[in-house]
């Protein structure tokens, strides 16, 4: 379902606001057609090439929610100052801005591990981790799993310090798994527990949600000349609240960093391109000078 609101000022200054808000659900069996990773946690492959049903699931761009927003207005500085000023300071400003929010994106927990130790047998599909108890709803998760600090990881950690199972898991250990769905509790190395047969389910869990906007203002001149030369200059704020969108988590239950979010996602709207990721994910301010004849 799309809903898209469109308002023209007319009144007060001249303008023009938009909304657009977007709910929607993917599923699949592989996202993106399996030529590429979206985002984290996908996977280009079923787990199970004779069961697709079993990796039936959201898909990894299944943003549920998604609400985006762009406004200009000319705003009338003179008429608000009761028409005094000169015209070459009090006419011709303009404040325009975008606004974005989706909520999260799934992702799946995988044992990789388990994964490379059945690829000698020309297995190369994923393994999702197994459950050691049917996993309740997958909330989100934010600043707290966020490195160095992470004092709240997204996902339970799966061993104590002396490497035992954490009491906390949510997965068999690492390696521990009998099949497709089913594996032995207990620690790495051993599996001697019993027997637990849960399924995961693809991209049962969620990443926290996204937010940006931005803002500019510019004050547009004229310059006396036969071509109508229009001097902008101003400032534009990419991401004006400074505001922290972190990414996935580790959703490897065999790497040191499981559960921990070591990125933050980009802006749609950076200035300096798409491949820096959080490099460019800061407020970033820019005077802005523009020549239009």
């Amino acid at each position: 379902m799309v809903v898209s609101f469109e308002q023209r000022i007319t009144g007060w200054g001249r303008g023009l606001f938009q909304a657009n808000y977007t709910l929607g659900h993917a599923l699949d069996e592989v996202s993106n057609g399996g030529l590429g990773v979206f985002t984290g946690g996908s996977s280009l492959n079923p787990q199970d090439a004779s069961n697709l049903r079993g990796s039936y699931g959201p898909a990894v761009y299944d943003a549920r929610h998604l609400f985006s927003a762009n406004y200009v207005w000319e705003f009338p500085l003179k008429a608000a100052l009761g028409g005094h000023g000169p015209d070459s300071l009090v006419k011709g400003w303009q404040v325009s801005g975008t606004i974005f929010y989706h909520t999260g994106l799934p992702y799946t927990v995988f044992d990789n591990q388990e994964s490379s130790n059945l690829s000698g047998n020309n297995f190369g599909g994923p393994i999702y981790a197994v459950p050691v108890a049917p996993l309740g709803p997958g909330g989100p998760c934010g600043k707290g799993a966020a490195v160095p600090a992470v004092p709240a990881p997204c996902l339970p950690p799966q061993v104590q310090g002396d490497g035992s199972p954490a009491a906390g898991a949510l997965f068999v250990q690492t390696g521990c798994e009998t099949g497709f769905n089913s594996g032995h509790l207990g620690a790495s190395g051993t599996c001697d527990g019993s027997l637990v047969t849960f399924a995961q389910g693809r991209n049962h869990f969620r990443t926290t949600g996204f937010f940006n906007t931005d803002f500019s203002v510019m004050k547009n001149t004229k310059i006396p000349h036969p071509e109508n030369v229009v001097l902008s200059m101003g400032l534009q704020f990419f991401n004006f609240f400074n505001h922290a969108n972190f990414g996935g988590p580790d959703n490897s239950m065999a790497d040191g960093g499981y559960g921990q979010i070591g990125y933050l996602e980009q802006s749609p709207t950076s200035i300096l391109g798409s491949t820096l990721q959080a490099n460019v994910s800061p407020r970033m301010i820019q005077l802005k000078f523009q020549l239009q004849f």
